[in-house]
């Protein structure tokens, strides 16, 4: 019993990020044990009563799962927002690979969508036959088998059964007037555009339930329980885009400051032309998960941020320094405050900073400073020879 609680004691935890609906402003933070295992993560698509996949043309849970290898864009103050182009790197890793080892603190997790080729292909079918059935009767080789009039004539039949007998009279009769050959033209041509649109509707995830039949009244979960969430990570907390932390960055700064002129006066408008930079191959969390880039000290990260061609190469003391900061950021906090406060960090990151973090910010975007030129000292020295004193300026 007491290794158990031991066992327990040890585990920590790591905040990741999991994009639904292959949407860039849907990237969803998780806090999980670094005991978990990405076979884990499925469960998220099991319990969550949310359509997440990206639209009905793919099957309902993901077949496995990617890391995001995208450098990301460093903000102002250290932390790392996903750049637009995070889905298109990424590195393969296994269900029973655990989380903790194979990404940083903060990665984005891709999962990887199966595409449902028999219901792509069957909803293709269902939409050319209905623009056949809906030919002009002139060019029709089957003139009156509209499946749309045939859909009209069951509506017909309800409004009767619900007491609306004149309204189905004279639709039925619209129905059967005859129709000019431009008229029906006309009717096609809005029949096609109405056809792309249900289409596109349905392709971009417009249209996305989590299920398109329902057989059983219950066959779908729609609620879940506070425990469930608990177990599963979530947070609730989505990051920010590049875009929206700028927006954020500004507003947050203008409030600070007391104002928009306060904020001129200290430079904040200078700051917002070169806010933060996009970083690269080889930093950010494109780095390589090896064991000298996570055991690196951040006095080391900092004295590089010093030299040329700075890269920010991660490392757990670089996170550290974050979370360090944070914390006494948050050290006077307490309630709904501090509460909004982690949202913050997990959706913007850091809106303040250390000297440390600073310092590498500024290196990363070639702002490194100027080393003192070094001073030459007079050195002043009484020199007595034959009872002469003499100044020797070396």
């Amino acid at each position: 019993m007491t290794d158990i609680k031991e066992e327990e004691s040890e585990v920590a935890f790591l905040d990741i990020y999991i994009r639904f609906n292959n949407d860039m402003e849907k990237d969803y933070c998780f806090q999980v044990k670094t005991t978990t295992v990405f076979k884990d993560l499925y469960k998220i698509f099991k319990t969550l009563p949310l359509s997440l996949r990206p639209s009905v043309f793919y099957h309902a849970e993901p077949i496995g799962f990617r890391k995001s290898t995208s450098p990301g864009y460093l903000t102002e103050d250290g932390n790392i927002v996903f750049d637009d182009d995070s889905q298109d790197q990424y590195a393969p890793v296994s269900d029973n690979d655990l989380i903790n080892e194979k990404v940083w603190p903060g990665q984005l997790i891709l999962p990887v969508w199966q595409f449902n080729e028999f219901g792509f292909y069957s909803f293709i079918t269902f939409l050319l036959v209905w623009l056949y059935t809906d030919l002009p009767d002139f060019i029709s080789p089957t003139p009156g088998l509209c499946l749309t009039n045939q859909m009209t004539k069951l509506l017909c039949w309800a409004a009767v059964q619900f007491g609306k007998q004149e309204l189905a009279d004279i639709i039925i009769k619209d129905l059967y007037d005859p129709v000019s050959v431009g008229a029906q033209i006309a009717f096609f041509v809005f029949h096609v555009v109405k056809i792309f649109f249900i289409f596109g509707i349905f392709y971009t995830g417009i249209f996305n339930p989590i299920k398109v039949f329902r057989w059983k009244p219950k066959s779908v979960k729609l609620d879940v329980t506070r425990e469930e969430l608990i177990k599963l990570g979530w947070t609730g907390t989505r990051k920010a885009t590049i875009d929206e932390y700028k927006e954020y960055y500004r507003e947050f700064k203008i409030n600070q400051y007391g104002g928009m002129i306060q904020a001129h006066r200290a430079g904040l408008f200078e700051t917002l032309k070169h806010l933060g930079v996009q970083l690269e191959s080889g930093e950010g969390y494109n780095t390589p998960m090896t064991e000298e880039n996570k055991m690196r000290k951040m006095s080391e990260i900092v004295k590089e941020s010093k030299e040329p061609d700075f890269k920010v190469r991660l490392s757990y003391e670089y996170f550290a320094e974050l979370g360090y900061v944070f914390a006494m950021n948050a050290e006077d906090k307490e309630g709904s405050e501090l509460t909004e406060l982690i949202k913050q960090y997990r959706r913007y990151g850091l809106l303040v900073s250390d000297a440390r973090i600073k310092s590498v910010v500024k290196g990363r975007k070639g702002e490194i400073e100027e080393k003192p030129a070094p001073q030459v000292e007079e050195l002043v020295e009484e020199v007595k020879t034959e009872g002469e004193n003499t100044e020797v300026n070396e």
